[in-house]
């Protein structure tokens, strides 16, 4: 699914999380897609190692351990990658369906600054990189264990306020089909601006900002020409009576749907049936 994200708004709260903990932040989609990050791809220890083919792809599947114990538990969840760094993800959620991921981590808690020195540059030997990595391991901050609990804390309510203020989101155009699948299974029953809030999570402003540019006028009108092409569909393709059709469509007045039907396609739905 593609993410949206209002990126002024990302970065500034991204900023923040840096300057309270230190650590860099990172939103991935929900297929395991580094999006955007704080600070942005710098020369890490992490970012030169994955420059060889064998360490990226054991980053890769570290990552996506982290991001599957997420999405079977819907919480934040504080692990050790294979290089022995610690991080943490969080999932980002909507309309009950996880949409990305926020991590943060790249630090170690190891606080025998020497041991971990030696235990990095044994790693990089292995991974045969051979440039002087010992700048960028010192550049690798310590963090305790209750620090890293509090940074996860934090990180879990940086998420919840994320999805709160709507600054990451599916795209307009994903979410638009996700509504025209919701109507067109719900056409017969009373739908209303508040049941779709509340069926996709949003609000009625985000609501008429996503189907402002691929409807003409509001969900009102866009609902009932949904309803107006159903009716026809069954008009021409089934026996059922024009009642039944008004209904099935969703009109729960009769003389209403009539009068409309003929308005919009220039026909009556008797004459329609009798031409096809």
């Amino acid at each position: 699914m593609a993410l949206w994200f209002h990126e002024t708004e990302l970065l500034k709260l991204m900023q923040d999380f840096y300057t309270l903990t230190g650590m860099r932040i990172i939103l991935f989609d929900e297929h395991y897609e580094e999006l955007f990050s704080y600070p942005q791809k710098e020369k890490t220890f992490c970012f030169c190692l994955r420059e060889s083919p064998e360490f990226d792809q054991k980053c890769r599947e570290s990552d996506a351990r982290s991001f599957g114990r997420c999405k079977k538990t819907g919480e934040v969840h504080i692990f050790k990658c294979h290089a022995g760094l610690t991080e943490a993800t969080a999932p980002i959620t909507e309309n009950g369906h996880i949409i990305g991921y926020m991590m943060f981590g790249q630090v170690t808690d190891n606080k025998n600054k020497e041991e971990f020195f030696e235990e990095m540059i044994e790693l990089c030997r292995t991974h045969g990189v051979e440039r002087d990595m010992g700048q960028a391991i010192r550049k690798i901050k310590y963090r305790s264990e209750p620090q890293l609990r509090a940074a996860a804390r934090i990180l879990d309510a940086y998420v919840h306020y994320v999805q709160l203020k709507e600054i990451v989101h599916p795209s307009g155009q994903l979410l638009i089909d996700s509504i025209d699948r919701f109507l067109d299974t719900h056409l017969c029953e009373e739908i209303t601006v508040e049941r779709i809030c509340r069926e996709f999570d949003i609000s009625r402003t985000r609501l008429y900002d996503i189907i402002r540019p691929y409807t003409k006028g509001g969900i009102a009108s866009y609902i009932k020409r949904k309803r107006l092409a159903y009716a026809k569909h069954l008009i021409t393709t089934t026996s059922l009576s024009v009642a039944e059709v008004s209904d099935a469509a969703g009109f729960s007045d009769y003389n209403y749907f009539l009068r409309i039907f003929k308005q919009s396609y220039g026909i009556s739905c008797g004459k329609l049936r009798k031409k096809n």
